[in-house]
């Protein structure tokens, strides 16, 4: 199958259903989307998340939060929201991604971090998207930052200038033929997401030791159609965002995108 691409906006709604917390918690037998959750130690946050996705517009859907060796009530939050709650125990986001995935039942499998918020109609665009174009493989949007969720007033003054660069890379990777999915906001079709072996390394088989949501786009985009919703935005935290090590984290990004797309080295 050749690559392709897409960009969706604005979309109408149709019928829609209430969620709640009920629906987190029955079986997943016949539901279309499933949402995955890595979590460690993100007690402070979780509960959040989850209840973003107990206010969604679309029908019944199953949610896997993944402990990746919690010492705090990150675990116990999950099952109070009705979360099903499997645990990884070898310490990795990587690993707990895969986990969840691999876990989950659905046709469809979602993504989203323990410390982001989505939108009520977030599993309603992304569903939409793969029914309306069958061959839509996978779809992938931006996120921005929670108000005053960074460390400090500084770093809350800078997130709104870093979030904004982070949406023009993003979109202009995209036009470049590289997508850079944020595992905080991206869906594929699990037979997809099988196919292209996950988030292993088609090279040695290896588990992807960082940029896990960046690498399985690029293999999805080489496999079939991924889709960018560039109005679908969640909201994540800034707590790891310090302009202290702003330079660092140019600089590794740096690294990280050279040995990627120029030298073609799996990270």
């Amino acid at each position: 199958m050749t690559s392709e691409f897409c960009e969706v906006t604005n979309f109408s709604r149709r019928n829609s259903c209430d969620a709640s917390k009920g629906f987190l918690m029955e079986l997943a037998r016949d539901k279309p989307i499933s949402v995955v959750v890595p979590a460690l130690n993100e007690g402070r946050e979780i509960g959040e998340c989850l209840t973003s996705l107990t206010r969604q517009t679309f029908p019944p859907f199953e949610v896997i939060v993944v402990d990746n060796g919690s010492t705090d009530a990150s675990a116990s939050i999950a099952r109070a929201h009705g979360a099903q709650v499997i645990h990884e125990p070898k310490r990795g986001i990587s690993y707990a991604r895969e986990a969840g995935f691999r876990t989950a039942r659905a046709h469809i499998i979602a993504s989203t971090d323990a410390d982001t918020v989505v939108p009520p109609n977030w599993l309603e665009r992304i569903h939409r998207t793969f029914d309306e174009d069958p061959k839509v493989i996978a779809v992938f949007g931006p996120f921005r930052h929670k108000p005053a969720s960074a460390s400090s007033s500084l770093a809350n003054y800078l997130a709104p200038y870093f979030e904004r660069g982070l949406m023009l890379g993003q979109r202009v990777t995209w036009r470049l033929g590289s997508p850079h999915f944020s595992g905080a906001n991206f869906a594929t079709r699990r037979e997809a997401f099988l196919r292209v072996r996950g988030f292993h390394s088609p090279k040695d088989g290896r588990i992807y030791s960082t940029w896990e949501d960046i690498q399985l786009g690029l293999k999805l985009h080489r496999m079939g159609k991924v889709c960018y919703l560039p109005d679908l935005v969640v909201l994540t935290s800034a707590r790891k965002l310090r302009p202290a090590n702003a330079w660092n984290i140019l600089i590794d990004s740096s690294k990280k995108g050279f040995l990627l797309h120029v030298m073609g080295k799996p990270l």
